[in-house]
């Protein structure tokens, strides 16, 4: 009787971690993003009148120049999150002023905006010439700024000079001078059309979810149309004066919790561990509840001679 109590938990135990893995890879795949989906924002703008792109967006270039987009929230404030789609060719609305993306010749225009977890945000970049785009974290876009001084300004100091050889620099200081594409993977070299998706997993660094930088989960996102030669091998070199539509679709998603990895990753060693542990404790209590029952049983022995 006890052992078929406890296979029958082992049993419907396994069941229950291989059901949960299933189910939670099918969640996954239902999040994922895909790059293949076309960008569904009207040319309109159907945002509430008290709402402006600055509130939303900076836009800047790499040679100084500024969008200077009105603003309802104040110059020091933070941008609100993008939490709907957006078009940067408005034709009416009550963001039909909006000028317009351009791309400088041997520039880059910087587009910053506030992504934030719950949404997969697919971006569509339309260029008039071929260029490149990247998406950039916000510790990567001095980096990325260093190289633009470094290939188009000649008064830099000796110092200064020397850290734009990196050849002469030692090999494990490179990497705080070689910028790179959010998750390594957004970079999308001399293109005249792309289309690509993102979503965030969580908001702010590891350091605050663990609650040690006083909750502030801010962050910011930099979608560079690039037009210059920068120091990556396979970029697109300078191309002219560009026009560029940018659309970014903006769209809610399911999300697990962050903790569901972990019970996956975790689910079979901690079997291991709690199945044998329930076959020892049901033996044991068996074997006890035999003991004290109080019957007696008569022991088979051989006679002698």
């Amino acid at each position: 009787m006890g052992e078929g109590l406890v296979g029958r938990f082992a049993h419907s135990g396994a069941s229950l971690i291989l059901l949960f893995s299933i189910f939670s890879m099918t969640m996954m795949s239902i999040t994922a993003s895909s790059a293949s989906s076309s960008c569904d924002v009207s040319p309109s703008s159907d945002w509430p009148s008290e709402m402006v792109p600055g509130d939303f967006f900076d836009i800047e270039t790499l040679d100084g120049g500024s969008a200077a987009l009105p603003r309802t929230l104040g110059e020091n404030s933070r941008l609100m999150a993008l939490d709907r789609g957006l078009s940067t060719e408005w034709s009416d609305g009550s963001w039909s002023g909006f000028p317009g993306i351009e791309v400088s010749n041997s520039s880059a225009t910087i587009i910053t905006m506030s992504l934030v977890p719950g949404y997969k945000y697919t971006f569509c970049i339309d260029f008039s010439e071929r260029g490149d785009v990247y998406l950039l974290s916000d510790s990567n876009l001095e980096q990325y700024r260093f190289d633009y001084e470094c290939r188009n300004n000649d008064f830099f100091d000796e110092m200064i000079q020397g850290l734009c050889d990196f050849d002469s620099v030692p090999v494990e200081w490179r990497d705080m001078l070689v910028w790179l594409p959010f998750r390594d993977a957004h970079a999308y070299e001399s293109v005249t059309y792309e289309e690509f998706s993102v979503s965030i997993d969580t908001s702010g660094s590891s350091w605050s979810l663990a609650g040690m930088t006083g909750g502030d989960n801010y962050q910011e996102f930099h979608l560079i149309l690039d037009g210059w030669d920068n120091g990556r091998p396979n970029d697109e070199g300078a191309s002219g004066d560009m026009s560029v539509e940018v659309l970014i679709d903006v769209e809610r998603r399911v999300t697990l919790p962050n903790y569901t990895a972990y019970l996956v990753i975790g689910a079979l060693p901690l079997s291991c561990i709690i199945i044998p542990i329930v076959f020892h404790s049901k033996y044991h209590s068996t074997a006890s509840e035999g003991e004290d029952s109080g019957e007696m049983r008569e022991v088979p022995f051989l006679k002698e001679g």
